[in-house]
């Protein structure tokens, strides 16, 4: 089987190595890594003129804390189950299909035009190359007009007015 030029070049991602993957986070691969939402990240107080009191802002902190996990778990009770099964789904439904479906159809299609290509080399070869050659040369012995003979041309109409 022929090699995908789409490995070699880059184009799908690869997958860290065992040395880079972090064990014990729930995201390995770092897809959500743009993804961050704590605190200091979303509340932000520039400088001493724009502080808030220190108690409130550590209140503030906890109660964004708590209440971003509370929501979040209360949301992935509710929907987390459900959504998972539908992309479950949905993936292995796409996984099966790539697989059995449209990876045959994309060979089977490449194998037909390659074959394809090899006969219309062939007729262009037997029949349209010789043709256009022909036609060149029988037309090769008009004269060529330069811009300096159309400009003769177009003086001379001119001058018969």
């Amino acid at each position: 089987m022929a090699e995908s030029y789409a490995d070699k070049n880059g184009i799908y991602p690869t997958l860290p190595t065992a040395d880079t993957v972090v064990h014990n986070s729930r995201d390995p691969y770092g897809i959500n890594k743009h993804f961050q939402l704590d605190f200091f990240n979303v509340i932000a107080e520039p400088d001493q003129s724009a502080y808030s009191f220190d108690l409130l802002h550590r209140a503030s902190r906890q109660v964004y804390k708590y209440s971003k996990l509370f929501i979040y778990r209360l949301l992935t009770v509710i929907f987390g189950l459900p959504l998972m099964l539908f992309w479950g789904l949905i993936i292995g439904a796409y996984t099966f299909l790539m697989i059995w479906v449209l990876t045959p159809i994309r060979r089977l299609n490449q194998s037909m035009i390659a074959e394809a290509g090899i006969y219309v080399q062939t007729i262009s070869d037997a029949v349209i190359a010789p043709l256009y050659r022909s036609l060149g040369q029988m037309w090769s012995g008009w004269p060529a007009r330069t811009q300096a003979s159309v400009k003769k041309l177009a003086d001379l109409f001119y001058s018969l007015e």
